[in-house]
């Protein structure tokens, strides 16, 4: 599953993730999504470890109320497919 993941993060482009947030009503500025689609690309698998570790830097680069609405995506489908993840 990690590889299939890491193939997913590697063809995620800015547009795709801009889409996928504007159908969740999350609305990100150009920065936000730069930032967004850079954390992803280089810690995609810390993230999935602990996504913990970069909330304080989500904070510094993401507006707070996208910030909610990202966490609970977030954990809504690491939930989904725990049992593919580990």
């Amino acid at each position: 599953m990690k590889s299939l993941i890491g193939n997913y993060v590697d063809q995620l482009s800015k547009e795709k993730l801009n889409e996928f947030g504007i159908k969740n009503d999350i609305y990100l500025s150009n920065s936000e999504l730069e930032y967004l689609l850079n954390l992803v690309k280089n810690h995609w698998q810390e993230i999935l470890q602990d996504e913990t570790i970069y909330l304080k830097e989500l904070k510094n680069n993401i507006n707070e109320k996208n910030i909610i609405k990202i966490k609970d995506l977030f954990l809504y489908y690491k939930k989904r497919y725990k049992g593919y993840l580990f």
